[in-house]
């Protein structure tokens, strides 16, 4: 039993479609391998809005960042040899980056010039990051997928202050991605994808974090990956 209304159904449309002459249509990727279907010679991820209204995406197996404007028209604005995922806003304006290969990136889109922010823990290379995100208070949340699963629980996330201070917030995810904070910021939301789960963190005052709980289950071969929050604290 049910006592909750079916929710809506939203109907989604097309945005803009990457230009062929935006795609690498002539560069070979070790990601071609990765694919069940056709490969498009582009695979996006990461999409944030920054105050000028254009939305900023990374192509993964590229190592770019693209940039479509207000009236859609779409530009390589970096290039790299890096394999970028998440993207964030930070609190100058400028846009941190999630990079599998390259650690945590930072991207000045008034330059378009890429530079390392925080490539390694105590020397060892993180496992890859995913994706990331920054609260209120500067503090960056990022998540070390690498390819953990079900059979290598070792997925871990952090948070990074502005002083430079690195925190393990967790180190038993099995495929931790994407990451939302509530509106409160009292607790932090990570998607497990190869799980099918939602795990929820709660945050204390000193910077800790104790029982964490699952907040949602599914099933299947692939669970939720990139999340978000509305004003009300519902989950998306």
């Amino acid at each position: 039993m049910n006592f909750y209304a079916p929710p809506p159904t939203i109907t989604a449309s097309l945005y803009v479609r990457i230009p062929d002459a935006v795609r690498c249509n002539d560069k070979d990727t070790e990601w071609r391998g990765g694919f069940s279907r056709p490969f498009q010679n582009i695979f996006l991820e990461g999409p944030v809005y920054t105050k000028s209204g254009d939305l900023f995406v990374v192509d993964v197996p590229y190592g770019r960042i693209l940039r479509i404007s207000k009236e859609k028209e779409v530009s390589v604005e970096a290039e790299w040899d890096g394999e970028p995922n998440g993207l964030a806003v930070t609190p100058d304006g400028k846009i941190a980056v999630a990079d599998y290969k390259e650690g945590i990136l930072t991207f000045d889109p008034s330059l378009g010039k890429i530079t390392p922010r925080l490539k390694r823990r105590n020397l060892e290379h993180f496992k890859g990051p995913n994706d990331l995100i920054f609260d209120s208070r500067g503090n960056l949340y990022f998540t070390d997928q690498g390819q953990t699963g079900m059979t290598d629980p070792t997925g871990r996330v952090y948070r990074l202050s502005p002083e430079g201070k690195l925190d393990t917030l967790l180190d038993n995810g099995p495929s931790p991605n994407g990451l939302v904070l509530s509106p409160d910021e009292k607790a932090l939301f990570i998607a497990m994808t190869r799980s099918n789960a939602v795990w929820r963190l709660p945050l204390h005052q000193d910077g800790t974090t104790t029982k964490a709980g699952l907040f949602f289950q599914s099933f299947g071969t692939s669970g939720p990956d990139g999340l978000a929050m509305d004003e009300e604290g519902s989950l998306v």
